[in-house]
């Protein structure tokens, strides 16, 4: 009996000590996409705002961000027809901001792309795409949000 005894208690340590070594993978998500989708009358000079719930790696998510001029219903192969701009990080590294290198165009509607595929800063951990939903039109490969200029 003692060793029975013996036994149950020892499982229930291992099994304890693994319980407590398994976390739960740490996931990024986008809080928020300014101008939203759907956005209308929008300046022209607006910049692109994406706010994640974690720390991102700066080059991962640039390097899958577009804007891009007309109404997508794809993920695009490539973003060689984006806007050119550049990115401001906020301290936390959790808001990107693209800054477009021209005005927009009168009453355009345009594309943000984001690929799937962005990375966070010190976990490593990809987002997921249930992170990238919620914000725009989940497509194969990531999540474009749309919006269209003022007159």
């Amino acid at each position: 009996m003692k060793i029975i005894t013996t036994i149950s208690l020892m499982l229930i340590l291992i099994l304890g000590l693994l319980a407590l070594g398994c976390e739960d993978e740490i996931s990024s998500e986008i809080l928020s996409i300014t101008p939203p989708d759907g956005a209308t009358s929008v300046a022209k000079t607006t910049e692109i705002k994406v706010e994640f719930s974690e720390a991102m790696d700066k080059m991962s998510c640039e390097s899958r961000f577009a804007l891009i001029m007309g109404d997508l219903d794809d993920m695009p192969g490539d973003f060689n027809d984006g806007m050119h701009g550049t990115f401001d990080w906020d301290a936390n590294q959790s808001m990107m901001t693209f800054h477009p290198d021209s005005t927009l165009m009168d009453s355009t509607m345009y594309s943000i792309c984001l690929k799937e595929g962005m990375e966070m800063h010190e976990h490593g951990g990809g987002m997921m795409m249930t992170g990238m939903s919620g914000h725009g039109s989940s497509v194969t490969g990531g999540v474009i949000s749309k919006f269209e200029t003022v007159k």
